[in-house]
């Protein structure tokens, strides 16, 4: 990002804005300053999460979710053997959702995964919910970084978790999107048809994101941001689709 970009008197110029100086803390995500970066994090959240439910000096974990880890069909005892724990699983993917949309996007498939059982959660639900908070015991220390004077320009990367739900058959697709080498866009969601192939469910996708980099190139357009080039490279493996685009 250009430190143009940053600079409030340039902003001024096109909107109307107050300049209140350099804030640490907005929105409960904490913002690091230093001369050439920006960093943004939720340490503090983190740490209250991992007090409230007792894992706060727990064993961490490397992955979000264990390898593997399919969302199975909601068998009776599992969905019994949940309710006996008498807690509140909305609230508590909610929590960790609030932390992938803001400042963790390594939390985004898991919690879109998760987030299907809101209505009807089942005890390995739960576990992976604990397991998510391993993990961010080892690493609540991350955050994003943002800088400036990179040439990279806008890139785009696309992947997918073909036919993830059992019960559905959907998949579970994803895309990010970095500008000068700092991440600014990431999503998962469920596909809402069912996909035959890898390539089908890739393709998909692809649509989605193109439709997200138009936007991004307008938005960049109304804040002069030169460096957004024409076409934006997508990053993309599955060979199929790509031989279908």
């Amino acid at each position: 990002m250009t430190l143009q970009f940053l600079d409030p008197t340039s902003i001024s110029k096109e909107f109307e804005i107050k300049d209140i100086g350099a804030e640490d803390l907005i929105l409960e995500v904490k913002i690091y300053h230093c001369n050439d970066f920006i960093s943004i994090d939720k340490q503090h959240l983190i740490s209250y999460l991992l007090r409230l439910y007792v894992l706060d000096k727990c064993n961490p974990v490397l992955t979000p979710l264990p390898p593997q880890t399919h969302m199975g069909t909601a068998l009776k005892e599992k969905l019994v053997k949940f309710k006996s724990l008498k807690v509140n699983y909305p609230s508590a993917i909610g929590s960790i959702d609030y932390l992938s949309t803001a400042t963790l996007p390594d939390l985004s498939h898991a919690v879109r995964a998760l987030s299907q059982f809101l209505e009807s959660p089942r005890i390995n639900n739960w576990d992976n919910f604990l397991h998510i908070l391993e993990y961010l015991n080892g690493s609540q220390n991350i955050g994003l970084v943002y800088s400036w004077g990179s040439k990279e320009g806008v890139r785009a990367y696309s992947n997918m978790d073909w036919g993830n739900f059992q019960e559905t058959h959907f998949s579970l697709t994803g895309f990010l999107v970095t500008f000068e080498g700092s991440l600014v866009i990431w999503k998962t969601r469920k596909q809402l048809t069912v996909s035959i192939s890898t390539a089908e469910a890739e393709y998909k996708e692809l649509c989605y994101l193109m439709s997200e980099l138009v936007w991004f190139q307008q938005w960049c357009h109304e804040f002069s941001l030169s460096q957004v080039s024409k076409p934006i490279p997508i990053h993309e493996e599955n060979q199929s689709c790509i031989n279908t685009v």
